[in-house]
């Protein structure tokens, strides 16, 4: 299963290819598409569109894994976020692929262990993650991107082991569920 991670942002949006086989993830590409502030937000929005795009044409993408906006107290940096989310969404929308959404506290949990780590331990933690990370020379938006990816992989019911919700879990194992009121003691 190819993931695609993305860090969405109105100045930078990193993004993330992993490959994953069972429990083992790898890379396979990354990058962040660097907005100029001197552009417009629709050309921006454009650029953002047309680059995840390109990412679809590359490469099988099974899955879109996008980091949910922090807002803050801004309401403009809200919404040039949610812009930007928008174009990177709406790609993967017109490919017709599954995009799924993670808060930042999730992610960090995902892969630190700790919903309020630091950008550097996030970093490190993709880094020892990910096969063919350790040597790479990584800008935050791309190991956000990456940490994004991880954190599908754990969360996706195509992952080893792994389910969305309680719902998907007991569908795909109604076998395992008892009833309430059917359980019997064992003598």
């Amino acid at each position: 299963m190819i993931i695609l991670g993305i860090d969405p942002g109105s100045r930078k949006t990193g993004f993330a290819v992993i490959e994953c086989e069972g429990n083992r993830r790898s890379v396979i590409d990354f990058g962040t598409i660097f907005l100029t502030e001197k552009k417009s937000m629709p050309e921006k929005l454009v650029r953002i569109f047309d680059e995840v795009g390109g990412l679809f044409r590359k490469f099988e993408i099974a899955t879109v894994a996008v980091e949910a906006g922090y807002y803050g107290k801004n309401a403009q940096s809200a919404y040039k976020l949610g812009y930007a989310r928008s174009a990177a969404v709406l790609a993967a929308a017109v490919e017709r692929v599954e995009v799924v959404e993670y808060s930042p506290r999730k992610v960090k949990q995902a892969v630190t262990g700790n919903g309020n780590a630091s950008k550097p331990q996030v970093m490190y933690m993709v880094k020892k993650l990910l096969s063919g990370a350790e040597g790479l020379s990584l800008r935050e938006d791309e190991a956000d991107a990456f940490a994004v990816a991880i954190c599908h992989a754990q969360n996706s019911g195509g992952a080893k082991g792994g389910y969305r919700n309680w719902k998907e879990f007991v569908a795909k194992n109604s076998h395992m569920v008892v009833k309430r009121g059917s359980l019997r003691r064992v003598k």
